[in-house]
């Protein structure tokens, strides 16, 4: 079971496509309000804003650092 996720989320991964750091910093920020006005929305009323806000930036932050980057020898293509 284990292997099956492993495999699912390296293919995910893979049809990301690579964005430099400015674009993951861009969407981090899209991630964490997008999860806050959810948990707004949906959560709210049984939990905590400062709950969602913390698990925002979590997420925000995983999809910061762990985002795909671009290439060494794809960044020097385009110049």
């Amino acid at each position: 079971m284990r292997l099956r996720i492993m495999n699912a989320v390296r293919y995910v991964i893979n049809k990301i496509p690579r964005m430099d750091w400015g674009n993951w910093l861009f969407w981090s920020v899209v991630v964490w309000i997008g999860f806050n006005l959810i948990w707004i929305g949906a959560v709210s009323e049984h939990a905590k804003a400062w709950i969602g806000a913390i698990i925002a930036t979590l997420l925000a932050a995983a999809v910061y650092k762990f985002g795909p980057r671009i290439k060494e020898e794809e960044a020097g293509e385009g110049e």
